[in-house]
């Protein structure tokens, strides 16, 4: 189950709508402030603000699946949604956790696909926020400014894939760790976790994400955490030192 299906998650087109405008509000000041909605049009913020209805995604649940039915788009207001990939020659399997500000979802509305092509899930409980596919079709079809902006999701995609394929690439085992921690954190782009643990990602899922063995994550990670740069717990990690993760990735250029 989804959660574009489930009302206990939210279920855009029924429940979720009755959450108290309080958090509606709450929801649309962040994506105000940080993301890909930050960075458009106001018109066009305000036109995708009246639209958003807001969800919660709790851990483990898929937000939607590769051949699900079409749907419309979806923000992260906190948490984390992991991307999970695959090809002819793989299953799918985790490639990145989108943070806070992030977009996703864009397909169906830009090209009429009537499925996903995608696995999305909840890697921690997320709060969310769904744009229906209906009213966003109908805006595109008669906004042009409106479809360049959606077009622009695309583009972040892009850019992401790029960073990491980028990354998958160093050949030193710890530094790609460090590279894709930064990146699956948001560290760089200064997203915080809620719990003051750190976010939910367990070493099997960082070494998936890293293409690493767990015991060499295991390691790995004790040499940072020695260092001061992390903090690790059970299934849990925060970056403490930024800089210092950044100068050790860039470090085997």
């Amino acid at each position: 189950m989804s959660a574009h299906d489930t009302r206990i998650a939210g279920g855009p087109d029924s429940g979720a709508a009755a959450l108290p405008e309080a958090w509606r509000d709450h929801c649309a000041a962040m994506l105000r402030a940080r993301g890909w909605l930050a960075g458009q049009p106001e018109r066009f913020r305000e036109q995708i603000l009246r639209m958003i209805v807001p969800m919660h995604a709790p851990r483990s649940m898929p937000v939607f699946s590769v051949d699900g039915p079409a749907g419309g788009i979806y923000g992260i207001v906190s948490g984390g949604i992991g991307i999970e990939g695959s090809g002819p020659y793989n299953v799918p399997r985790l490639g990145h956790i989108l943070r806070a500000g992030s977009w996703f979802g864009h397909g169906p509305a830009m090209s009429g696909r009537d499925h996903r092509v995608q696995n999305m899930r909840a890697m921690e409980d997320s709060e969310l926020v769904y744009v229906p596919l209906a009213p966003l079709r109908a805006l595109l079809e008669t906004d042009a400014q409106a479809a360049r902006c959606v077009g622009t999701i695309a583009d972040g995609g892009n850019i992401l894939g790029t960073r990491v394929i980028s990354d998958l690439l160093i050949p030193s085992v710890p530094h790609r760790i460090a590279a894709v921690l930064l990146r699956v954190t948001g560290a760089e782009e200064g997203i915080e976790p809620h719990h003051p643990e750190g976010f939910i990602i367990s070493q099997s899922d960082l070494g998936e994400m890293a293409n690493v063995s767990r015991s060499n994550v295991n390691r790995v990670l004790g040499d940072f955490a020695r260092a001061g740069w992390i903090t690790k717990h059970y299934n849990r990690l925060r970056i403490r030192d930024t800089a210092a993760l950044q100068g050790f990735a860039a470090s085997q250029v």
